[in-house]
């Protein structure tokens, strides 16, 4: 009985993460509202303890608890503007990369789409890697797609309000952790031990340079950023990129000098959904490619190699930058599309963080005429410019100027990229005594970081809280996921395949009601596949993982719809009334199937229905109805061809999910398929 079985043993099966979703986006759904009403209340209290006309902030917009406001970029305007840029840009990365990682396809499609693709033609060790990846996802599709976007949105989170402080350190560590993991499995290494990779397609891979930046921002402290020297860095490793991506596209043995090999390349990106004005262009590059490749090959092998050598020969003169600026743009729309559209995208490519790292070198000074040995330069320039502010002289080797001393003193109270040498002699920041130990400003923020900012941390607490929620029943299957050869899945877990029925009896008569309110008999669906199944209109565990999987095979079959039929018997006799099976139907995006009947009737008839096909149900004093998982095939003259049960009984090895092996067996049934 596979309803009694996930009943019992359910974090060790396919916990339907769908409740534990619910409770959280509800937690972050309050916590954003509490966030917004302190917000509103605060601003009210500043505007009446304002003096007549007056704002109630200083001339810097930015005030302490006894204040009024502050304004949101004090941080980004205190810290080194290339420093700053990168921590926001890629803990802003992080987050859109795990709000991808949440779209209504990923759960289904991400191994087909992403893993399985990304394992082609690896080494054997990142290929085990990948099969245990691949089983771990199987086995647990919502969990551990819900794992992954909690974990992603924490680390983006923690990196964005944590500054230099200890959970934006933590942060960024676990980036490193994760970003590896997710360049070895989801990138496939990048795909620099395959044949074919290009930067135009993503090679290196984009969260190598995620992992890159982590170790840079962990590595150098924000006091040296204002040297250049961590630039240059930046700088070293947008012109060596560029290089590879030449070296990719030109060695002959990629493939991209003839034949279709570039112009396929362009053409995948095409192919995604999107509007016209998007994809005509990345067409018109395919037909280009097409019709010669070597010009083509040629035009993007010459611009990165002429950017790199220039970018590393020269002090990032504004040319070099504009070429690799035109070409990482060019790469990012004609080649890779985005990186976000067509429903599995699960981060923007390599292109726009590379393009990161080209702004933050040109912000970190080496884009201006100064020389390199200048110990005072302009600060900030471009931010200054960008929020209509005067620029401040600050000196170039990290010591704070005496100008900024009260606004870096405050980038400490803020929690984002302070300088160290302006923090209060305890060490404190935004605490205790100001530089070289005045007194604190009036009206001063006071306490801890995280007492003074609860509602950051308590976000970060509800994030990781709900990543730690969903690894256990991750990490209860990791044994099996290592055992197990490559291809298990969900089908493969819960059931042995499709038996065929000895005889094909005629399906047993029945009369029961339809979502509808209409009467169906057996004889309803004569001349069509029948799949019929029992379901619960209120499991929460495996029902509305069958139930979605029926539905994907009416997708699969759309173009023979007229002789396919998906037929639910209710198998809880506590809910048989047409609310509790159109409410079922309604949330798993049933309604809209094409011939989808989902059928209930009395207890004493359902039981008779129940005993006739040999399905059995027992109803627990706590939790879920335990009942067996039968799925009928039907075939068109109303016998009964085959049947599964997802029993959790090891069987023959199939290496599909449960929709590829319906389709399969409604093909080899329906006359035309």
């Amino acid at each position: 009985m596979g309803g009694m079985g996930q009943a019992a043993n359910l974090p060790a099966q396919y916990l339907d993460a769908r409740l534990t979703q619910v409770g959280e986006v509800a937690l972050l759904a309050a916590l954003a509202v509490v966030w917004v009403a302190r917000w509103l209340v605060r601003r009210q209290a500043g505007a009446g303890d304002a003096p007549d006309g007056a704002s109630g902030a200083p001339a810097g917009g930015v005030t302490g608890q006894g204040g009024s406001r502050r304004r949101w970029w004090a941080w980004f305007e205190a810290g080194p503007p290339s420093r700053t840029l990168l921590q926001a840009g890629f803990g802003a990365l992080w987050l859109l990369d795990g709000l991808l990682q949440a779209q209504p396809a990923m759960p289904r499609q991400f191994v087909a789409m992403v893993l399985e693709p990304a394992m082609t033609g690896q080494p054997r060790v990142i290929g085990e890697l990948g099969r245990v990846a691949v089983n771990l996802w199987s086995l647990h599709t919502v969990t551990t797609d819900a794992l992954t976007v909690f974990l992603q949105v924490a680390i983006g989170w923690g990196i964005l309000v944590g500054g230099d402080r200890l959970l934006g350190r933590c942060s960024l560590a676990a980036s490193v952790v994760w970003g590896t993991v997710v360049w070895l499995l989801g990138e496939g290494a990048g795909d620099l031990f395959g044949k074919g990779g290009t930067f135009l397609s993503g090679t290196p891979g984009a969260v190598l340079v995620y992992v890159g930046v982590a170790l840079l921002l962990l590595w150098v402290p924000a006091s040296r950023w204002d040297d250049q020297r961590a630039a240059r860095v930046l700088l070293w490793a947008v012109g060596g990129l560029l290089l590879l991506a030449a070296l990719l596209q030109g060695l002959p043995a990629e493939g991209f000098w003839h034949g279709q090999a570039l112009a396929r390349v362009f053409q995948a990106a095409a192919q995604n959904p999107q509007p016209s004005v998007l994809a005509a262009p990345i067409t018109a590059m395919a037909d280009l490619a097409r019709s010669d490749p070597v010009v083509v090959n040629a035009l993007w092998t010459a611009v990165p190699a002429v950017a790199g050598v220039w970018l590393l020969i020269r002090r990032a003169p504004r040319g070099a930058v504009g070429l690799a600026a035109l070409y990482l743009a060019a790469a990012w729309w004609l080649g890779m599309d985005f990186g976000v559209l067509g429903g599995t995208g699960t981060d923007p490519n390599i292109a726009l963080p590379v393009g990161l790292l080209l702004a933050a070198a040109w912000m970190g000074g080496l884009g201006s005429t100064l020389p390199a040995t200048a110990r005072v330069r302009q600060a900030r320039p471009a931010v200054h410019r960008l929020l209509g502010r005067r620029s401040a002289p600050v000196l170039s080797m990290g010591a704070p100027s005496p100008v900024l001393g009260g606004a870096l003193a405050m980038a400490g109270a803020e929690g984002m990229g302070p300088h160290r040498p302006v923090m209060g002699a305890s060490g404190g920041r935004g605490s205790g005594p100001g530089p070289r130990g005045e007194p604190p400003e009036p009206g001063a923020a006071t306490g801890s970081w995280w007492q003074r900012h609860p509602l950051r941390v308590w976000l970060a607490l509800a994030l990781w809280g709900s990543a730690l929620w969903c690894l256990p029943p991750v990490l209860t299957s990791l044994p099996r996921a290592v055992r197990e050869p490559a291809g298990v899945t969900l089908a493969d877990v819960a059931s042995g395949g499709l038996a065929t029925i000895p005889g094909h009896p005629p399906v047993p008569r029945f009369r029961l009601e339809n979502q509808d309110g209409q009467m169906v008999t057996p004889a309803s669906f004569r001349g069509k596949v029948v799949f019929l199944s029992f379901l619960d209109p209120v499991c929460y565990a495996t029902c509305p993982v069958v139930a979605e999987e029926l539905a994907e095979v009416a997708h699969l079959l759309r173009s023979h719809e007229r002789q396919v039929a998906f037929v639910a018997i209710d198998a809880n006799p506590d809910f048989t009334s047409l609310g509790s099976i159109r409410a079922f139907d309604a949330e798993h995006g049933l309604t809209g199937v094409p011939n989808w009947q989902f059928l209930t009737g009395s207890p004493a008839t359902l039981e008779a229905v129940w005993a006739k096909f040999g399905a059995v149900t027992q109803v627990a004093q706590v939790g879920m109805v335990a009942h067996s998982l039968l799925v009928y095939v039907i075939g068109p003259g109303g016998r009964e061809q085959a049947v599964t049960e997802a029993t959790g009984v090891p069987g023959p090895r199939i290496e599909v999910g449960y929709a590829e092996m319906f389709a399969d067996e409604a093909a080899s049934l329906l006359p035309h398929a």
